[in-house]
């Protein structure tokens, strides 16, 4: 070990040794990440990433070798033979590639072994391929132990090296980069231990051209150059791949949550149909036997009167009127159905005619005033005076929707709606003073098969599309539907419809005339 710290500092420019050793831990610290990336890859994939590594690798560590082989300052005049030097690149890539197939593919522990043998004989067969094409003025004679050692201990690091890589630790990323870093530089050093040069004209004081430098510090350029486009790779690579993830778990995220919202909707949808239909069947049979029940309330030889059939109209149109009132649930349920299913088909149409906002707000006000009696909040309206060019059935649908929910879910005692003209835009808003919702509740509303309450703790039921319908119909009319609400203080829907003035009603008749 002292010969071999004796020999880097007293037979080399330690600035080039610095170089060289900078050079290699970066490149090992990207084979590091190129290699336990290619482990995650599909066996297809992970092909392709394995062929960059030892490439990246291949070309890190035979720059690493001519850096340092430059930086050695022996007594007599050197060159290098070209073909030899570019034979030891090859041979740095063609082992590099082979050692990582055998452990990376295969991946049990005789085959880490053998790849992480192989790699090491590919650095030791680079290094000593370039020391032949190392030409110097002088006697040359090895040192065998030295020799023997530098490919034991590259053979034994590179080993350990792709074992560090198969694990998963906290530090596993540092103790690969670490071990295959002294591969090579152990393997290089040593291996100069072992070079013994004698000039054979002894030259005092003889230095290699400074253009040595210069080719190290191009050297090293070209390496830095190439090593980090293999890691640039590798980080487009990963950020697209966690991206990806990313989309897929929101995805997946998005199917759960839809499938949930299914699920209860289905769960509403079975309550909300059975209870008109069960009323339906009970009045129905109620109406059915109507006849025998007031017959069997006779007495012996007893005359059927006025009274009888009195009586028995009052209960007829009594059942009747509920009858009607659960068909007409029955009939609201199945229109939203209809609605939102012609709706994400993209099949809705927009019949634009120009009225009055005021009257469209009085209407429903006399429409729900029985509602809004039994609820006991009070309903009022407020309007500016203005036409609206829009379709008249789609808005009011949007309103009903609104307006039932602030009756039926908000405990409110006064609920206010207003028509304003905001520029060209019509404004109509629902707003009440009731129990209102949180925050996170806002967000989703208006997500089909979403409330904010749940069936189970709503008395009033619903199917979670009023919303959804709104928020589409407002969308096809170029607007949109906003939302505030706090908690305890109240609740007020925004419905923005562009374009709807009647200065605009006018310019479109006219350009149609």
């Amino acid at each position: 070990m002292l010969t071999v710290a004796h020999s880097m500092h007293s037979d080399h420019d330690m600035m080039l040794v610095l170089l060289a050793a900078l050079l290699c831990v970066f490149g090992s610290w990207v084979f590091t990440n190129l290699y336990r990336h290619a482990l995650k890859q599909t066996p297809r994939q992970a092909l392709l990433w394995y062929f960059m590594t030892a490439v990246t690798s291949g070309i890190a560590i035979w720059c690493t070798h001519f850096i340092a082989i430059l930086a050695y300052q022996p007594d007599a005049p050197v060159s290098f033979d070209l073909g030899l030097t570019f034979a030891s690149l090859l041979i740095a890539i063609l082992g590099c590639t082979l050692g990582i197939l055998i452990a990376g593919m295969f991946r049990f522990w005789i085959t880490t072994i053998i790849g992480g043998v192989i790699l090491g004989l590919a650095i030791s067969a680079m290094h000593y391929t370039g020391m032949v094409a190392y030409r110097v003025e002088g006697m040359i004679h090895w040192d065998e132990n030295y020799l023997i050692a530098s490919v034991v201990f590259a053979m034994l690091f590179a080993t350990f090296t792709l074992f560090f890589g198969a694990q998963n630790g906290k530090f596993t990323t540092l103790n690969m980069t670490l071990t295959f870093a002294a591969a090579i530089i152990g393997l290089h050093f040593t291996g100069m231990a072992a070079f013994h040069v004698t000039p054979t004209n002894l030259m005092a004081g003889h230095s290699n051209p400074a253009e040595f430098k210069l080719l190290a510090l191009v050297i090293a350029g070209t390496a830095a150059l190439i090593v980090l486009g293999g890691l640039f790779t590798y980080f487009i690579e990963n950020r697209t791949r966690m991206e990806n993830i990313d989309e897929l778990r929101q995805a997946r995220d998005e199917a759960r949550n839809a499938s949930r919202a299914k699920s209860e909707f289905m769960s509403v949808l079975s309550h909300e149909l059975r209870t008109p239909l069960t009323i339906i069947n009970g009045y129905a049979s109620f109406l059915t036997n109507l006849k025998g029940h007031t017959i069997a309330k006779l007495k012996p030889n007893e005359p059927i009167t006025k009274v009888h059939f009195d009586d028995l109209g009052d209960q007829t149109e009594r059942y009747g009127g509920r009858i009607k009132s659960a068909g007409d649930h029955l009939l609201t349920i199945i229109n939203e159905l209809l609605d939102y299913t012609s709706i994400e088909l993209n099949s809705i149409k927009l019949n634009r005619t120009s009225f009055q906002a005021g009257d469209l707000l009085a209407e429903l006000q006399e429409q729900f005033q029985g509602l809004a009696r039994e609820k006991q909040p009070s309903l009022e309206i407020e309007f500016d005076e203005f036409n609206v060019f829009a379709d008249r059935g789609r808005c009011k649908q949007i309103l009903i929707n609104l307006l039932g929910n602030a009756l039926k879910f908000s405990s409110a005692s006064s609920i206010r709606m207003r028509a304003r003209m905001i520029d060209d835009t019509c404004r109509l808003e629902v707003e009440d003073n009731g129990c209102g919702m949180p925050a996170e509740d806002l967000e989703r509303i208006f997500q089909a098969f979403i409330q904010a309450e749940t069936a189970t703790r709503s008395a009033e039921g619903g199917t979670g599309l009023g919303l959804a319908i709104s928020k589409k119909l407002a969308a096809a009319h170029d607007g949109d539907i906003g939302v505030e609400s706090t908690v305890g203080v109240g609740t007020k829907f925004t419905v923005d419809l562009p374009e709807c003035a009647s200065v605009i009603v006018a310019e479109k008749a006219l350009a149609a005339a």
